[in-house]
């Protein structure tokens, strides 16, 4: 998280908790998700890790079910990178998304990450990926923001 310039806070930060349920809760009760790893086991440092999901949108002609894959939190340990883990674990999640019929994979890339997903094909997004962030932003101070829309039946 420090290289994408968020500091993680302490390790008892309530955030985690919550964290350590949802990442429970997905990789024991959902098919719709895949988590790949490489080392971590008894005994050995965790090398790299990421994980992909099926997200669901509004079917399109060229979508037609609306089924969309998504790549997040693929992590490589500062002293294992530059040997491949990162592209392994890219290339496994992207061949478990084609396998389940998902041929639109999107993600979001930090500096660091993006050589690595270009080297595997993605793009810039047609679409630029734009945030809005209600409630207090613990980076704007203490300000909050509000959002509010309206909609018309016809």
């Amino acid at each position: 998280m420090a290289s994408l310039g968020v500091d993680p806070g302490p390790a008892d930060s309530p955030w985690r908790e919550t964290a350590d349920g949802w990442f429970r809760e997905r990789i024991t009760a959902r098919t719709d998700l895949r988590c790949l790893v490489v080392g971590g086991a008894p005994g050995e440092p965790l090398l790299a890790t990421g994980m992909a999901w099926v997200t669901y949108h509004l079917p399109s002609p060229r979508w037609t079910d609306g089924r969309r894959g998504y790549l997040d939190g693929i992590v490589t340990d500062e002293t294992a990178r530059g040997r491949g883990h990162g592209r392994r674990i890219v290339d496994g999640l992207v061949s478990w998304l084609n396998d389940s019929g998902i041929h639109y994979i999107q993600l979001h890339a930090s500096a660091d990450g993006a050589p690595v997903y270009t080297a595997a094909g993605f793009t810039q997004a047609r679409y630029p990926a734009m945030d809005l962030i209600t409630g207090t932003d613990p980076d704007a101070g203490t300000g909050t923001a509000t959002a509010t829309a309206t909609a018309t039946a016809s």
